[in-house]
């Protein structure tokens, strides 16, 4: 069965279980052959979302350190811009960031340079982040994923008319959660960010006072052939987006043509943005940065998984790199939920005599309070394979640390950070993956993600020197913690823990 699943010969979906899943991606590599990936079993989609693996001739990346250097690179990119922009990011916010994004976007577009930009149509609900799309708009910048006056709801509602139910990818619990910047890729110095920062003060740490809106993420920078996987990607939900406003019955377009005929009559109304004075001169401040780009050649493969679409690249990909592992996994991931299949790749890698250190948030940074009620609850599970015979006789370091982000050194007498966003992985100081995917439920079953895995160990030395800095500001997780989160001493957590699981698929 496995077989006919991973050449997308069956119409009808069928749901590995964890051990299939697992036994699947036993023994290979990430960067093996179509024939070494399950597809989607849809017959019109196959494998269309699996993109090669790319020499290093093919392939630079340059890890960028900090929120402050991802908004420095970011912007040098669209300095440079000559020909096209494309954007995509589930949350595009109408504060100091965003805003000067968008006027840059604005003097670009009026410079003739294509501009097109992709935002998530439920996670962007603020007025004032609204009316900044309008601006956008009335530039002549198309922002999918808005409509004025809140009427992308149009396009978030099922038809089972046009799609049946169970391939309609506007389903409101499918969310589009990729980032991606691209600029000009068709020119031979063409660069990429991309990873976990979507675009807003809080990614790019741009007021530190405000401590639970100070986050920590990941970006990296990239440039050579594998630019064409990530415009591809870009261009066809860009596609997608306009295919699904005319299947049903470009009531938008209709909608946005008759705002424009009233523009005509009236004039385009001027918008007036709320803006914080000393936040404004730092987002100047790290415009003017200049990131040192240590970029490196790497063998590397983007990924791109869209559950609506029956695919699961970048959940093969971490199985994978898990499976593979001979020493030691790092993983920094802002929501860890772990699945069934992730549970066991864990399990299996810890008894081979692997170290697994995982870092996720605690309850003092998750903005999801739910999310540390399940993801607990799975810590004793984790960690009793410490104990297993095949860990205890280990001739090296071994089995599995759970560490919770705090946001604080130890001594620090108060929280400076808050959330944790990044998202990554480091295998064997050689092999690492940057990307917008959660190990929890809503990336493996709902949200479109991209990632990029790559091999240098350059590259991975500095991935893990954030990784250990990011340690003294958390702290790990003992045994009897982890055993009184699976069972709570009080009725209380125990009933907070049980309605959290209610939700678990959709968090």
């Amino acid at each position: 069965m496995l077989g006919a699943i991973a050449c997308g010969g069956s119409s009808k979906r069928h749901e590995p279980t964890a051990p299939e899943l697992v036994a699947f991606v036993d023994g290979k590599s990430v960067f093996g052959p179509a024939t070494e990936w399950m597809k989607s079993d849809l017959p019109d989609v196959g494998e269309t979302g699996l993109f090669p693996a790319r020499t290093p001739e093919q392939c630079e990346v340059a890890v960028l350190h900090s929120g402050e250097d991802s908004f420095a690179a970011r912007m040098a990119l669209l300095s440079r811009a000559k020909h096209s922009i494309r954007i995509e990011a589930l949350i595009f916010t109408g504060d100091e960031a965003g805003l000067r994004v968008a006027e840059v976007l604005k003097q670009k577009k009026a410079a003739g340079v294509d501009v097109k930009v992709i935002v998530d149509g439920l996670s962007n609900s603020s007025l004032q982040t609204q009316w900044m799309y309008f601006d956008l708009k009335q530039h002549g910048i198309e922002v999918e994923g808005y409509e004025a006056i809140g009427l992308q709801l149009i396009n978030e509602i099922p038809n089972p008319l046009v799609t049946p139910w169970h391939r309609d990818p506007a389903r409101p619990n499918s969310r589009y959660h990729e980032k991606l910047w691209i600029v000009d890729p068709d020119e031979p110095d063409a660069e990429a960010v991309m990873g976990g920062l979507n675009i807003a003060n809080e990614y790019f740490r741009v007021d530190p006072t405000n401590v639970p809106r100070y986050w920590r993420d990941q970006d990296v920078i990239v440039r050579g052939v594998v630019l064409a996987d990530l415009t591809a990607t870009f261009d066809r939900n860009f596609a997608h987006f306009k295919d699904l406003k005319r299947d049903r019955g470009g009531l938008t377009d209709a909608a946005w043509a008759a705002t424009r005929k009233i523009m005509d009559k009236t004039g385009a109304p001027t918008i007036a943005f709320e803006r914080r004075d000393e936040l404004v001169r730092t987002v100047a401040a790290f415009e003017a940065r200049t990131p040192d780009l240590d970029y490196q050649p790497a063998q590397c493969r983007f990924l791109w998984s869209r559950p609506r679409l029956h695919e699961s690249y970048i959940q093969q990909a971490y199985l994978k790199l898990l499976a593979t592992a001979r020493k030691e996994v790092l993983i920094g991931n802002a929501y860890f939920v772990p699945t069934p299949s992730v549970r066991l790749a864990i399990e299996k890698a810890a008894r081979r005599c692997v170290r697994v250190s995982l870092l996720s948030n605690g309850p003092e940074t998750n903005d999801e309070p739910g999310m540390n009620l399940l993801s607990r609850a799975y810590y004793a599970e984790l960690l009793a394979v410490n104990a297993s015979p095949e860990v205890t006789a280990c001739k090296q370091p071994a089995g599995v640390e759970i560490w919770e982000w705090q946001g604080k050194a130890a001594s620090d007498a108060t929280q400076t950070q808050g959330l944790y966003h990044a998202k990554f992985a480091v295998v064997d100081r050689t092999l690492s993956l940057v990307g917008s995917y959660n190990l929890d439920p809503r990336s493996e079953i709902h949200n479109s993600e991209t990632a990029i895995v790559f091999e240098q160990p350059a590259l991975a030395a500095q991935l893990i020197s954030l990784y250990e800095h990011d340690l003294t500001t958390s702290r790990r997780i003992t045994d009897a913690e982890a055993a009184g989160f699976e069972k709570p001493d009080s009725v209380q957590r125990r009933m907070k823990k049980d309605f959290a699981a209610l939700f678990e698929s959709q968090l």
